[in-house]
């Protein structure tokens, strides 16, 4: 018998699901006792959407270009967003696909906390 998760914890972890099925793949970030976060990421359209995990209420999303990543050792985001792992998965979710009417296409500054992949590449 598979255990349910508790009631409160259900629409976080259903947003997780949600980005799994939206083609999102996972790494997890350790701690020497466990696991600090978990981070998902999707490139597609020419954008990278991502999202990184503490816990059910503590997570942070971004969009950057992938044409950004080549002349920026901390690409600056063109959407991000703080808050529960339920809302802004799916915020980062709902947004239009990179390049389409409504998709956010502007530069905004970049969160201190928001760790790029190209950051470690270095």
């Amino acid at each position: 018998m598979v255990e349910q998760p508790e009631a409160w914890l259900r629409p976080h972890l259903g947003a997780v699901e949600a980005s799994v099925r939206a083609g999102f793949r996972f790494s997890y970030l350790p701690t020497l006792d466990g696991v600090l976060a978990v981070q998902g990421i999707r490139v597609r359209h020419g954008a990278i959407d991502m999202y990184l995990a503490r816990s059910a209420f503590d997570a942070l999303a971004a969009r950057v270009r992938v044409d950004d990543l080549e002349f920026h050792a901390s690409p600056p985001p063109l959407w991000h967003a703080r808050g529960a792992v339920a809302d802004v998965v799916m915020e980062l979710l709902g947004l239009p696909s990179h390049g389409s009417p409504g998709a956010p296409a502007l530069t905004l500054s970049r969160p201190s906390e928001l760790w790029i992949p190209s950051d470690s590449v270095n």
